[in-house]
């Protein structure tokens, strides 16, 4: 794995094996010197606390009294290791890096850190301009979309934008059978959106209605496109239709 020095930003590659995942090893950075202990458990990169004085040896009776009072079947204490609650020892030993067992790895030059800096940043910008900037484009491939923009208080163009659509109703044979045709009145192609298609009464009320796909994907300047649709047993109130680009 690799480990970072907090301190100069030195890498090192590190065997795993050489730091107890859970209650992780002190480590020293051999760049600058830096001594920390490092948990990859925890992802912790905590100063190594100064190291106390050796206690005094007790001699004489006292010594017999620590002798006395330690448990029977206790043998000497693992040097460099420090118990774990499940019992197991712990590495506690200093790891020297740039060592054979823990190389360094070529540092990042500050120039290129700086460029993937820069980089990083430009890629959060676009990621957040682009939608709000190109919102018309993008409510003119996804017209659902206007819903969202419409939320945070952005103002989008209206779908279908730029589209001429003329429709002709035909009842015939208890159906209403609805025609239309849409048209590019722009200089560039048009994405067009789903068609609303609703039957009207003679007061202009809707009293039902449809939302057809798109008869085409793109649109080029000046293009037409025709599309038709069938009401099987519409309203007897129905006279009229109007169609609209959405769903609503």
């Amino acid at each position: 794995m690799l480990l970072t020095c907090p301190s100069c930003e030195t890498r090192y590659q590190v065997d795993e094996a050489a730091i107890d995942r859970a209650a992780g090893r002190q480590v020293r950075c051999a760049n600058c010197g830096y001594l920390w202990h490092f948990a990859p458990s925890l992802e912790e990169h905590v100063p190594a606390p100064t190291a106390a004085a050796p206690a005094a040896r007790p001699t004489g009776a006292a010594a017999g009294a620590a002798s006395a009072g330690a448990a029977p079947g206790a043998g000497p204490a693992m040097a460099g290791a420090v118990l774990q609650p499940d019992g197991t020892a712990a590495l506690s030993t200093t790891l020297e890096l740039g060592s054979a067992a823990a190389p360094a790895v070529e540092a990042m030059h500050p120039a290129l850190r700086g460029l993937l800096q820069v980089g990083a940043a430009l890629i959060v910008a676009a990621v957040i301009l682009v939608p709000i900037l190109g919102r018309n484009t993008v409510v003119g491939t996804w017209p659902e979309s206007a819903k969202l923009y419409q939320a945070v208080g952005l103002q989008t163009v209206t779908p279908g934008t730029g589209l001429d659509v003329q429709v002709t109703p035909l009842r015939s044979d208890g159906a209403f059978i609805v025609t239309g045709e849409i048209t590019n009145t722009t200089r560039e192609a048009i994405n067009i959106p789903p068609v609303r298609v609703a039957l009207l009464d003679m007061t202009k009320r809707e009293v039902e209605f449809q939302v057809i796909d798109p008869p085409a994907g793109s649109l080029p300047p000046g293009g037409v496109v025709r599309f038709e649709t069938l009401f099987e047993h519409p309203s007897v109130a129905a006279t009229d239709v109007v169609a609209t680009f959405g769903t609503e």
